[in-house]
């Protein structure tokens, strides 16, 4: 008898005063039953400012897209927010087909992040 291995996972970090939530792999009814009481919960503190990195999410169905709602719904009843980092090509696609995209605050990176800012030598470039 085998058993089911998971095809997501959740990290979490705080950085730029915010929670971020790193979403990785499929993010379906398998996913939504484990994930939402810790999403929850970390909605649910008192003017929460969450993050959810969708960037590692490979597919997303309605319930990732319920999960994301009530997200939103817990960290707005307690004073906070919920922005989301936007994801790739296909999570994009299914949140433009069922028309949330004005649902969310969109991040193109998560608040902390390590952007380069050009080259580490101290040159400029040309």
């Amino acid at each position: 008898m085998g058993g089911y291995e998971l095809a997501f996972t959740m990290r979490e970090r705080v950085a730029g005063g915010a929670i971020t939530i790193e979403l990785v792999g499929e993010i379906d009814i398998m996913a939504e039953q484990e994930l939402a009481p810790r999403i929850e919960a970390l909605a649910g503190r008192r003017r929460a400012d969450l993050v959810i990195d969708l960037r590692g999410v490979t597919f997303l169905d309605a319930s990732g897209l319920r999960l994301l709602l009530r997200a939103r719904n817990r960290a707005v009843r307690g004073g906070g927010r919920l922005r989301v980092v936007r994801g790739g090509p296909r999570v994009a696609k299914v949140i433009r087909i069922v028309r949330l995209e004005t649902a969310f605050s969109w991040l193109d990176v998560p608040p902390g992040a390590d952007v380069a800012c050009g080259p580490r030598d101290g040159s400029v470039p040309a």
